[in-house]
């Protein structure tokens, strides 16, 4: 993967579509074409189509280059689809009216890639659990003072976990949204049980160390973490809602999990393995997505 190019020299790269094909090809079968149903290794290649069609020269099933990624069923090039994986694979990542300039697609096209790429992020998160010295942390994403006994709109409590290795250095992190109980109880701990039981290993769970938000034991470097998480959704993002904030969180930590030694490549091979999401199942996830909104960053 051409993990140290320029992104104009990277799209000079994949300029062509047969490049894509190519490189797409190799990605999804390293050790060649592999019948999905059958795991026959030869087929019968069909050039009358946009993309490549192999048909199982065993069971006779067909295949289409894209089927079972995440551009299952796309109509976008695949240089485009490359150039939208390269900018999401950047540490500051791309919003949706960024992406929709820079590759020259519609909004609504250029919204639905981002989040279909970060739904592969997701799905590759979900399977990577902390491990070793865990320790987890509560905060809250734009937080903001209101009167009375009601969060504001735009706060959200979180949870922050990261796995240490023996020098102490944080290798890897999770955060998830929590639930909005009512702000009298914020001063109680939030409840950790299913955030260790989805998130950290078993043999991890029981030494794992929780500490809060405020006080004295809490844990500065998560809670710089936190901060550091808002700032790049403000900066990058303008700030996203609470429908759509899972989604960029699991962004984020795909992106500091997969920083070593390629985040290009991990991302290519997140987006090859990955299936993809549907217009309406994207639109209908309300508690991480949401309906697709309008003339904002995200």
């Amino acid at each position: 993967m051409t993990e140290l190019l320029s992104f104009e020299a990277f799209s000079a790269y994949y300029e062509k579509e047969e490049t894509c094909v190519k490189a797409w090809f190799e990605m999804r079968w390293p050790d060649g074409f592999r019948c999905p149903r059958c795991q026959h290794h030869a087929a019968y290649v069909i050039t009358t189509r946009k993309l490549p069609l192999y048909e199982c020269q065993s069971c006779r099933a067909q295949t289409s280059l894209i089927a079972g990624t995440v551009m299952e069923g796309s109509r976008t090039s695949l240089r485009k689809w490359f150039q939208a994986i390269y900018l999401h694979a950047r540490p500051e990542g791309v919003n949706a009216i960024q992406l929709s300039r820079i590759i020259e697609v519609t909004y609504k096209t250029a919204w639905l890639i981002c989040h279909k790429l970060r739904y592969a992020m997701s799905q590759t998160e979900s399977t990577e659990l902390l491990s070793g010295l865990v320790r987890i942390s509560e905060a809250i994403y734009a937080l903001r003072i209101t009167p009375g006994s009601n969060w504001h709109k735009q706060a959200q409590p979180l949870l922050i976990g990261a796995s240490e290795d023996e020098n102490g250095v944080i290798v890897k992190i999770k955060i998830e949204k929590q639930r909005k109980e009512p702000i009298k109880t914020c001063f109680k701990p939030f409840p950790v049980d299913h955030f260790i039981e989805r998130y950290v290993d078993p043999k991890a769970a029981a030494g794992a160390i929780v500490t809060r938000r405020i006080g004295r034991d809490r844990n500065l470097t998560l809670i710089r973490l936190g901060w550091e998480v808002e700032t790049w959704l403000a900066c990058r993002f303008g700030g996203i809602g609470s429908k759509h904030l899972q989604a960029y969180l699991n962004h984020y930590c795909y992106m500091f999990n997969h920083s070593q030694p390629s985040p290009l490549k991990s991302l290519f091979n997140s987006c090859v393995t990955s299936r993809t999401i549907t217009y309406p199942k994207l639109v209908g996830r309300a508690n991480d997505f949401g309906k697709v909104p309008n003339k904002i960053a995200s």
